[in-house]
Order: C-alpha cells, then sequence, then structure tokens
C-alpha cells in the first residue's frame, strides 16, 4: 500500500486537525532533491544549496542536485505534495531547505572522483559519501537560513568529528529539532544494539534533547526492521518510525522508487515535529519533540527500553491534549480540569440527571477552547462532558437477598429497630485497582421515643437502604438518598404535623470514599378521615455535586439547591382497594463555575392502584402504577465562554450561551405487581415494569424489567 507509513503514525489525526507543516522550513542535508520531480513540485525552497567545495570534480561543481537519488527518496517521505497522484509526505504543506553535501569517497587524492568521467553518472553514483566538513557546513547553513527541523538520514560507525559535534551544538542551542537516521546494521541473529553516528550523540545531555535518533519498521509498524539499528544507549531520545518498502520519489506516471533503510524512518519524525509546530504555533522545537518522545506507543517489552528506545511514533495521542486542562474564563482565573490525558468528552465521573436527559448535549453550543500542559490551545466541546445519562434497555433485576431483622420496646413510648440484609449469593471480589469500591450489604438502626403526641424519630441506614418513616417519600427525598434521616411528628387527631430532615453520602464513580453530598428539610401536614388521607409538604434540597441525583465532581460540578411542593392523596375503596396519587412541583437552579441555571421548573408525578385479587387463585393483592420520574420542564442554562479563536494568538472573546433545561422526551414508568401471601412462610411477590423514552430522551428504547421477591419474617 503507497504511504503506509501515514496510516502506521496515524498521521490523518493531525490532517484531520488542520496540520500540513504548512510554512515551516525543514533542512534536509543529503544529496541534493531535483525540484522538478512531479512530486516535489513546490516543495523545494530556493535557498536550497550546495556546500560542497568548488574543488570536487566538475559533475558536482555548481549544481544543487546530486546524481544520487537519495535526496529525492527521503524528501518525497517528508514533503511530497497532495497531489492526487504518487505518495503523499508526512508534511505535506512544509517546505524544504535541500543542502547537498554529499561528496566523493573512494582513493586518497583530493579530487579523487575525476578518475571517472563527469557525466558517467553510474560510476560517480556508487562513490558518493559524506564529509564531516561538508555535514557540518550544510547543518550550519540550515541555521542560517531560518530551519526549524534539520532531518539528517545518513551515518557511519566512526565517531563524529568536532567540526559535526559542534554544528549539532549550535543547532540545538537555536531550538532546532534534528532527527538522524540510526543506521542500517543490523544482520539476522545479530541486530546492532546501537545507532551510527552522528545518531549515537542523541544520548548526549549537551544537546538539550533535541536530538532524534529513528530507527526503521515494517509494516503494518508495530514491529522494528531486521535491518535497523536499536536504540542501545540512546533509549531515552530514540523513536521507531516507518521505514521498510516505502513508495518514494514518484514521476507523472505515478512510477515510484521502492525503498528501505532508517534513511526513510527519520524524515517521518522530522515532518511530525513539523506538523506539531506549524499546528501548535507556541510549541518549541524542545517541546514537539518531547511531546513525540512521550506519546509514543511503547514496543517490545514496553517502557524506554533498549529495542524500541521510547516507542513507535504515534500522532493520534501527540495530537491529543496532555496533562491538565486549562479552560479560561472571563475572569481571567481559568478553570483547570485534569482529564488523565482524555478528551474532556470522555472525562470519568460526570453523571448528570436523568431529569436533564439530553438537554445539555443536544444543544452543541458549549463550544469553547481549552490549553494542555504545553499550552497548546485546543478546541473543545464541554456538551459531552455533560453527556446525557445511558438508558438501561433492558432493566436487570436485582439479586436475592436475605433480611435480619428486630424490633423492640424499650419502655417510656420508646423503641428499637433494626435490619440488614445480604445477598443469597456472594458477589464477586472486586477487581484491584480498577478504582471500584465494594458497597455494603443494606441496613438501617432506626430509634423512636414519644412524649404525649410527640414522636421523635431517628435512623441510619447504609448499603443503599432507604428509610420508611411510615409515609410515602416524595421524589426530591428520594433524589437525595439520605442514610440519615431525623423527624418529629405531632398528633392533632385526624391532622398531623411533620418536620423532617436528612443528609446522604455518594461514592462518586472511581472513587473509593463516600463524599458528603445531598441535605434536605421539609415541613408538612397529614389529614387522615375515614379511608381518606391527603398530605402537603414544602422543603429544600440541597445538592454539592449536581441537580436532582447527578453526580458531578470537580470543576464540571453544579451545586444546586431546589425548593418543592409535593401533595398526595390516598383513597380507599369499598372492595378494599387503594387508590393513590402524588404530585410534585420544584424550582431548581445551580451555579457551576462553567454552566449556571436560575430558577427552572421541575415535576414529578405518580397515579396508582392497588386491589386485593378477590376470586383470583394463588393472588393476594395486584396493583398497577404509572409515573412520570423527575424532570425539568422549562429553564435556561447559561454559560460564559471562550469563543473559538479565528486566529491561534488572537485576543479571546467571550459569550453568553444559551440552552434550554427541557430534555426532548418524557419518561413514563409501568409498573404491574402482584404478590401472594403464603402465610408463616412469607410474601411472595413478582413486578413487570417498562419504561418510555428512558431517561428523557426522546426515541430511546423501551426499558424492561422483571422482579420476583421473596420476604418471610422469623
Amino acid at each position: 500500500m503507497r504511504s503506509w507509513g501515514l496510516g502506521a503514525i496515524n498521521a490523518q489525526v493531525a490532517f484531520n486537525a488542520g496540520a500540513s507543516g504548512q510554512g515551516i522550513l525543514i533542512g534536509d542535508v543529503d544529496t541534493g532533491a531535483d525540484p522538478t520531480r512531479p512530486d516535489l513540485a513546490s516543495a523545494i525552497s530556493p535557498l536550497s544549496t550546495n556546500v560542497v567545495p568548488s574543488s570536487e570534480p566538475q559533475a558536482l561543481q555548481g549544481s544543487v542536485v546530486g546524481f544520487d537519488p537519495h535526496a529525492n527518496d527521503v524528501t518525497s517521505v517528508l514533503a511530497a505534495r497532495f497531489n492526487g497522484f504518487g505518495t503523499i509526505g508526512v508534511a505535506f504543506n512544509s517546505t524544504v531547505l535541500s543542502i547537498r553535501a554529499d561528496s566523493c569517497v573512494n582513493g586518497t587524492a583530493a579530487n579523487n572522483c575525476n578518475t571517472a568521467s563527469p557525466t558517467d553518472t553510474a560510476a560517480l553514483q556508487k562513490n558518493f559519501g559524506f564529509n564531516d566538513v561538508d555535514l557540518a557546513n550544510g547543518i550550519e547553513y540550515a541555521i542560517q537560513n531560518g530551519a526549524r527541523v534539520i532531518n539528517l538520514s545518513l551515518g557511519s560507525p566512526s565517531p563524529s568529528s568536532p567540526a559535526v559535534q559542534q554544528a549539532l551544538l549550535d543547532a540545538t542551542k537555536a531550538g532546532v529539532a534534528v532527527t538522524i537516521s540510526a543506521g542500517n546494521d543490523s544482520k539476522p541473529g545479530a541486530p546492532a544494539p546501537n545507532p551510527e553516528f552522528p545518531a549515537q550523540l542523541a544520548s548526549q545531555a549537551q544537546y538539550g534533547g533535541l536530538i532524534v535518533a529513528v530507527g526503521a519498521s515494517t509494516n503494518p509498524g508495530t514491529t522494528i526492521a531486521g535491518f535497523s539499528n536499536q536504540a542501545g544507549n540512546t533509549a531515552n531520545n530514540f523513536l521507531v518510525a516507518p521505514g521498510d518498502q516505502l513508495f518514494a520519489n514518484c514521476d507523472a506516471n505515478e512510477n515510484c522508487d521502492v525503498v528501505s533503510g532508517t534513511s526513510f524512518s527519520s524524515p517521518h519524525v522530522a515532518g511530525a515535529i513539523a506538523l506539531l509546530l506549524q499546528a501548535f504555533p507556541n510549541l518549541t522545537a524542545a517541546q514537539a519533540v518531547n511531546i513525540l518522545l512521550t506519546t509514543a506507543d511503547p514496543g517490545g517489552a514496553g517502557g524506554v527500553n533498549a529495542v524500541y528506545g521510547r516507542g513507535i511514533l504515534d500522532l493520534t495521542k501527540a495530537f491529543q491534549p496532555i496533562g491538565a486542562m486549562s479552560i479560561p474564563t472571563p475572569s481571567g482565573v481559568p478553570i483547570v480540569v485534569n482529564t488523565g490525558g482524555a478528551p474532556v468528552s470522555d472525562m470519568p465521573g460526570v453523571i448528570t440527571t436523568h431529569a436533564l436527559g439530553d438537554a445539555v448535549q443536544n444543544s452543541r453550543s458549549l463550544s469553547t477552547i481549552g490549553y494542555d500542559g504545553y499550552h497548546r490551545l485546543f478546541k473543545i466541546n464541554l456538551n459531552g462532558a455533560y453527556a446525557a445519562p445511558q438508558v438501561r434497555g433492558l432493566i436487570a433485576a436485582a439479586p436475592a437477598q436475605r433480611r435480619f431483622g428486630a424490633d423492640y420496646a424499650v419502655g417510656n413510648g420508646a423503641r428499637l429497630s433494626f435490619a440488614s440484609s445480604a445477598p443469597l449469593v456472594s458477589a464477586p471480589e472486586a477487581v484491584a485497582g480498577l478504582g471500584f469500591s465494594q458497597a455494603a450489604d443494606p441496613s438501617f438502626a432506626m430509634v423512636e421515643t414519644g412524649v404525649g403526641r410527640l414522636a421523635l424519630t431517628a435512623w441510619r441506614g447504609q448499603g443503599g437502604a432507604q428509610p420508611d418513616l411510615g409515609e410515602p417519600r416524595d421524589a426530591f427525598e428520594a433524589v437525595a438518598a439520605p442514610n440519615q434521616v431525623e423527624s418529629a411528628r405531632i398528633d392533632l387527631g385526624a391532622v398531623s404535623l411533620v418536620a423532617e430532615g436528612g443528609t446522604g453520602e455518594q461514592t462518586p464513580p472511581y472513587g473509593n470514599h463516600p463524599l458528603k453530598a445531598s441535605s434536605y428539610a421539609r415541613v408538612g401536614a397529614d389529614f387522615a378521615r375515614k379511608g381518606f388521607t391527603a398530605r402537603i409538604a414544602a422543603g429544600a434540597l440541597d445538592e454539592p455535586f449536581g441537580p436532582l441525583g447527578s453526580t458531578i465532581t470537580g470543576a464540571f460540578a453544579l451545586p444546586s439547591r431546589t425548593h418543592f411542593l409535593t401533595v398526595g392523596v390516598d383513597k380507599g375503596l369499598a372492595s378494599g382497594a387503594l387508590l393513590y396519587a402524588e404530585a410534585s412541583l420544584g424550582r431548581t437552579g445551580f451555579r457551576g463555575q462553567l454552566l449556571q441555571l436560575r430558577d427552572s421548573t421541575t415535576s414529578s408525578w405518580r397515579l396508582g392502584l392497588t386491589s386485593p385479587c378477590g376470586r383470583w387463585r394463588g393472588c393476594s393483592h395486584v396493583g398497577f402504577e404509572v409515573d412520570q420520574p423527575l424532570r425539568f420542564e422549562s429553564g435556561e442554562i447559561t454559560a460564559n465562554l471562550a469563543a473559538v479563536p479565528q486566529a491561534y494568538f488572537a485576543p479571546l472573546a467571550f459569550t453568553t450561551r444559551r440552552i434550554g433545561a427541557a430534555p426532548s422526551g418524557r419518561e413514563l414508568d409501568f409498573r404491574l405487581f402482584a404478590d401472594r401471601d403464603l402465610g408463616a412462610f412469607g410474601l411472595l411477590g413478582l413486578e413487570g415494569t417498562a419504561a418510555s423514552q428512558e431517561g428523557n430522551i426522546a426515541g430511546a428504547p423501551i426499558g424492561l424489567g422483571l422482579l420476583a421477591s421473596w420476604r418471610v419474617g422469623f
């Protein structure tokens, strides 16, 4: 496959981000590339030159184009144009400063190339090599003419001369990155453990980490080539990139060279550096090199090793944010989010409420920017950070439980109760290292006492146990999921006055320790007379992480407060049936660092009927219920975010975004249930459920569930 190397390094990720190398000058010290080659049209800088002294033979004098096609092949891998034929270079819009530095190497005379006819290109081609003085001059020329990256697809087993070392030092001090081929000295069963020179200089601290030694991989790019020198003593500054059976230097008829060697892996890395420098113009060359080294896919045994060094070049990771993401705000104090290297939209631990459904996600209006640990500008979409909750589709049944409890009268009208439950079948242990914590089995303890008409109750639970204090819990209290409740009731005959407060804890996803979460307080009145009861309650619900059951921590948290009113009635019918209804209405607001919501309307309701089964054998009671879980009915979420700038360094402008809080759907849950009283053997129950537009998302699949239970006391 032509240009398989681009696929191996995931160059399409950089291309999709708009990176092409445009405006980046890359110096290539080699045999001189031919600007008339179709695949190199417009790729070669007019400043390209020949640094070989005029004392060389006539065939070398003056021309910036060598007889050996090596430079054409290297430049093709580096910068072949995206022109619809041939191949595509890694940095296909970059400009290559082609510096011819090849000279004759056979014989002992200074002008030994004269032994071949100046027109005998075949003879001359066999004798080309690189003199250290010419090589040093070529590097210095690239520095002087503004190259940001220098590629050296050459090497020797002999140590580099002081002239070459000084030229490389000059380059790195000028902030120029240098990529150097590692060499092709490995043989079957006899790998070359270290790169050749000057690539071996990558291990020396004086060059500030700006020299990268590059080994070659074979198609599909996951294994080092059998001919490639290995990382050895340059492991910390060694990368592996495609270098085997590559198509290069194609003509207009798409006749191409097929080349192999680390000479062609090195320009892959040089081109990748150019892509980073163009896409993120705030980067220094040292930072670009460091990004490639730290985001490489580990090869072989993993980690930094003597074969693959830092690993295999991977532009997917190089073009993702690294480190904490800093989101600018109008105040000038950024919001810092530690994404763990993942895109903001993929952050774990962010669970929004079903009451919001897909309202935020569907808005598509929270595009803004953020800066990563290298202060690179990224376009980010915060809609994904507040993604709609997942729907269940098929509702899983709860595991079978056994329950133990006791109820004691302790005198003076006081009563002590406690209960605990555990699964009949032990759950497997949590896998170590995944960050999940195993919840305790549901259990609770409760103390009640009374003085005249006043009754006081204190309840404490764990493991998801929910309080049952003698009357239904409305939707807002249920959202609080309290594990500690205190209540007081005054009995005035047909009317009772109730005051209650509770607090809860939540363990965030991927967390090990519960955090103090919701709290609520409410006051209400109950009226009961001749088979009819009515109740009304008003209260406030505070949630530090997010509204109505959301679990959102850190910068995305939406501390919220809801004021609510609940009205409910129960009516006993002559047949022994019970008709019940309840409606709750709330005003919810939140103010987070990124999103704000002023008083929005939220609602929930339910309607049900239970009845003795009558003549139906095998049944004691049957019932049906339909309810609408909590849902945002109205409201406007606002955010003041930076607009994506037209230019990388343009001043930021902040705009106010507005999002309707109502989701696209309305969930309705249907329950059909029946039980059978088995006397001393307990109560057997069966319940079927169906949820339409689950999660308040239009078009969501119907959620179905079936639950069987058996309760027995002893």
